[in-house]
């Protein structure tokens, strides 16, 4: 391979597979065919708006960055466009500033005028409708990590003007978007806004869909190809996160082009897991690291990977009992509940603390940390590829599958 097309490659690859920022392009853009169905068809219902909401990293920022492009394909792009990206501390009146500064009336002369400039100095819900109605053409505010406002009164607000908007049949839809496991957790409980605004959430992607990601990548690479193993692999790995197939892509192909292939193999994907956990993930590994540094034979280590490959519920939790399958694989050893239930307690309340705990259930506090996990036990060999079964790629829920394969056999010794 000589150097131009090399360094072709790594462009590609490096613009394709985009573990740290949002997809902005239908093309790249895989899966979710339901919720952009559902967000479409809400645009074009009149007086109706949504809310995207699930866990981070599910793919929430990309769907909302593509819709134009969704919306162009169907023929309707006469929309003026507006994305608000919250921070801490944003007010109500920031919110809408923001999304103003790039919606723009058109006057009879042909004179045009930004709405922020329309804006009263502290704006309420019903002088959001009225500077509205200075545009003709309708419009789409997306509002993104809500999540992040911390000031209650500013959902509130929102909840107001979205019953305001959709009383009065104004032409635009308000698109929120958040971190949250439930509606009520983004906006708060606001009865008045049942009907128009409609609930997509966004789960953890399917098998199928971690593939597309791969396959729709790959497709715009012309000549780099990957074998089926490896492509299966990031899939299951990932754990319906789309950050991590991602990553796992674009380091594997990375490995092959730099070894002058084009066709990406099981050992490119290994020291692409090993590239991802030690270069990558750089909060991940220390609050791993916080989590499991002990003195050798306190099991820390093979606890938590026990953690992550345990089965889960939708919204990834799982009871101490679903640890015992897997770290015996792990360990080699019948280790019953009372042998890491304080492990459990330590990782719930003073290591990090990594998991959240509800009841007599736990997850991970960030769901990025459960893969992470996975792909730190196989590059520190606590754990081996044959060892993890391999999900059908038509799985439509990913968050329920183990990796584990009952009958692989247990390696012979790992680490503490």
């Amino acid at each position: 391979m000589d150097e131009p097309t090399k360094y072709r490659y790594l462009a590609e690859i490096n613009s394709t597979f985009t573990p740290g920022s949002p997809i902005d392009s239908r093309d790249l853009f895989a899966g979710r065919t339901k919720q952009v169905d559902k967000v479409l068809s809400t645009i074009f219902q009149k007086g109706s708006h949504a809310v995207l909401f699930g866990e981070r990293g599910v793919g929430k920022t990309s769907l909302a960055n593509t819709l134009f492009d969704f919306l162009v394909m169907t023929g309707k792009y006469n929309y003026q466009r507006a994305k608000v990206n919250c921070s801490e501390g944003m007010s109500f009146n920031d919110v809408w500033r923001v999304a103003f500064s790039d919606i723009v009336s058109t006057g009879p002369e042909g004179n045009s005028l930004r709405l922020v400039e329309a804006l009263p100095e502290n704006p309420g819900p019903e002088d959001i409708r009225m500077t509205f109605q200075l545009v003709n053409d309708p419009s789409i505010i997306i509002i993104d990590e809500l999540d992040r406002v911390s000031n209650a009164d500013v959902t509130t607000l929102l909840a107001d003007t979205i019953k305001t908007l959709s009383d009065n049949a104004i032409k635009t839809t308000l698109i929120l978007v958040g971190v949250a496991d439930a509606v009520d957790e983004l906006i708060g409980e606001h009865p008045s806004i049942e009907r128009p605004l409609k609930q997509i959430h966004m789960q953890r992607m399917s098998k199928a869909e971690l593939l597309e990601i791969v396959d729709k990548g790959l497709a715009k690479i012309e000549g780099l190809t990957i074998e089926a193993a490896p492509r299966a692999r990031m899939a299951d790995l990932a754990q319906g996160l789309p950050f991590y197939t991602h990553m796992l892509a674009r380091e594997s192909a990375l490995n092959a082009v730099m070894n002058a292939r084009t066709n990406i193999n099981m050992e490119d994907l290994e020291l692409g897991i090993y590239e991802a956990v030690n270069t990558h993930g750089e909060t991940n590994l220390t609050t791993y690291n916080d989590a499991v540094t002990a003195p050798r034979g306190k099991l820390f280590k093979p606890v938590l990977l026990a953690c992550a490959l345990a089965e889960k519920d939708e919204k990834g939790f799982f009871y101490a009992k679903n640890l015992v399958q897997p770290l015996q694989l792990i360990t080699g050893k019948p280790l019953d509940i009372p042998a890491f239930s304080q492990h459990l307690k330590d990782f719930s309340e003073i290591r990090g603390p990594i998991l959240e705990r509800e009841g007599r259930r736990y997850r991970f506090r960030k769901p990025l940390m459960g893969p992470y996990v996975i792909l730190r036990g196989l590059a520190d060999k606590l754990i081996i590829e044959s060892q993890l079964s391999h999900p059908p790629e038509t799985s439509t829920e990913p968050e329920q599958l183990s990796l584990l394969s009952p009958s692989a056999p247990p390696p012979l010794e790992i680490g503490c």
